[in-house]
């Protein structure tokens, strides 16, 4: 399950505060006028609106210009570490970057979405559009392929139904009869790549981190396209999130 589904009686101050929240965050730093452009709200309820989430300490507002506040990062702090493949997998991390050079990160599913949950940077790694706390399609990632691969059948057909397989770049898979093929490869494998899906010019491998038969995440190791096209590079890649993952449920099971 995704654990997203429509409530009887949304709450409707609930839903309109947080599409406010989620307009700010996209705009980064904006002027009132700026937020009513883009919000169907009265200026008079809008400015009600940004003055109590200013007041509550959730938005800040310097020279006439509204931001999330930091009080965001306290919550998002505390809901990464409440998950225990977080606290398991830091050691690990930072093996598989100096090991491969690459950025390495750690990812789990939420509400059908792979969230970059935690990373370790190697000193061939470059810089890309991911960030932790991003949620992203999963259609389109190794990691998130491989989450979908050991997960239920169902569950699969709920997260395609939901969030549906937009293509990120040409190369992303965009059918779901495509995505089946594919997770079935990637369970006989134990493992997926991906190849300018998310982006184009980055590549990634992935491998699931399963506990007691269910997927509790998955760690990925991107690299530009062309360094994972090399096959001895690739391979390595393999065997570095083979064996992460393998670490990390070890710990998860014993420690």
């Amino acid at each position: 399950m995704t654990d997203a589904d429509s409530p009887n009686r949304p709450i409707k101050t609930a839903v309109r505060v947080f599409k406010l929240i989620n307009v700010i965050q996209g705009l980064e730093e904006a002027t009132f006028t700026e937020i009513s452009k883009e919000v169907d709200m009265a200026e008079s309820t809008l400015h009600d609106y940004l003055t109590t989430l200013v007041h509550i300490g959730y938005l800040s507002r310097r020279d006439g210009r509204y931001n999330l506040s930091l009080q965001f990062l306290d919550h998002g702090i505390a809901a990464r570490d409440s998950i225990s493949v977080y606290s398991k997998s830091q050691p690990t991390l930072e093996g598989l970057a100096e090991e491969s050079g690459a950025a390495v990160w750690l990812m789990v599913e939420e509400n059908g979405k792979a969230v970059y949950l935690a990373q370790q940077l190697g000193e061939d790694s470059i810089e890309t559009h991911e960030r932790i706390g991003k949620h992203e399609y999963m259609h389109c990632l190794a990691s998130g392929k491989v989450m979908l691969a050991f997960s239920p059948e169902e569950h699969v057909k709920e997260v395609a139904d939901t969030h549906g397989l937009p293509q990120k770049t040409p190369e992303s898979i965009s059918t779901v009869e495509e995505l089946r093929t594919e997770l079935s490869e990637i369970r006989e494998q134990g493992y997926a790549v991906n190849h300018n899906e998310a982006a184009e010019g980055t590549s990634a491998v992935a491998a699931p981190i399963i506990v007691e038969d269910r997927v509790v995440g998955a760690i990925a190791i991107s690299a530009p396209v062309r360094r994972v096209e090399n096959e001895t590079f690739r391979e390595q890649l393999i065997e570095l999130v083979l064996t992460g993952s393998n670490e990390i449920e070890l710990k998860m099971t014993y420690n």
